[in-house]
């Protein structure tokens, strides 16, 4: 009985250092990382976007009517912004040469989240030191926390010892809006200059082809 049992047990031992050294030998599953997988299409994000009255960097009234029936890649930031609004300007600039004659079909815009500081001029100045033909936004206070509601963008003053001015946290995203309003996608840091370009010119021969 207790030889029976002997090779019971030596037989449950075999089974399971067989199954360990299979294990052990299979090739692993591919994973997907963020950098593999390409930036997908979405039918619109529900929730965002609305009516909204600002000022241009030439000082002119702009309202959502005004640029209705184009596409938008938005961003929101601050002219003293000392890191992430000057990369966000630089990739866009990226992204616009890339799109090469499709870039004439995006309107860029920048929508400042500090109107105190940032006044029309001010706007005009930083934003011609990025050659991305991008129209600066303002307004009065209510008017910027409008936007910030109704896009949903984060903001907050906050002091810096090391800055002599105060600095403003926020959300840094990249909206792609639609000629219907409609936010198609919301481009992330992570995102290449390269996925991006890629989106936004299958984006426009999809509309294209819909159209046709």
């Amino acid at each position: 009985m207790k030889q029976q049992s002997f090779f019971i047990l030596v037989g449950v031992l075999l089974m399971v250092l067989a199954s360990v050294i299979g294990y052990a030998v299979m090739p692993p599953a591919p994973s997907t990382s963020a950098a593999d997988t390409p930036i997908r299409a979405t039918a619109g994000i529900e929730g965002l976007g609305g009516s909204w009255t600002l000022t241009d960097h030439d000082g002119k009234t702009v309202t959502d009517k005004d640029v209705t029936g184009t596409y938008r890649l938005m961003f929101f930031g601050f002219t003293y912004c000392p890191d992430v609004c000057p990369t966000e300007l630089k990739r866009l600039a990226i992204v616009l040469d890339m799109l090469g004659d499709d870039a004439q079909k995006i309107r860029p815009l920048f929508v400042t989240v500090d109107p105190e500081r940032d006044t029309p001029a001010v706007l005009k100045e930083y934003l011609a030191r990025f050659d991305a033909g991008v129209t600066g936004l303002t307004g009065t206070i209510p008017q910027i926390e409008h936007m910030e509601k109704i896009f949903k963008v984060y903001s907050a003053k906050t002091e810096n010892e090391e800055y002599t001015e105060y600095m403003v946290n926020h959300s840094a995203l990249l909206y792609f809006i639609g000629p219907d309003d409609n936010v198609i996608h919301l481009f992330h840091s992570k995102d290449t200059p390269e996925d991006m370009a890629n989106f936004i010119r299958e984006t426009l021969r999809g509309d294209s082809v819909k159209s046709e």
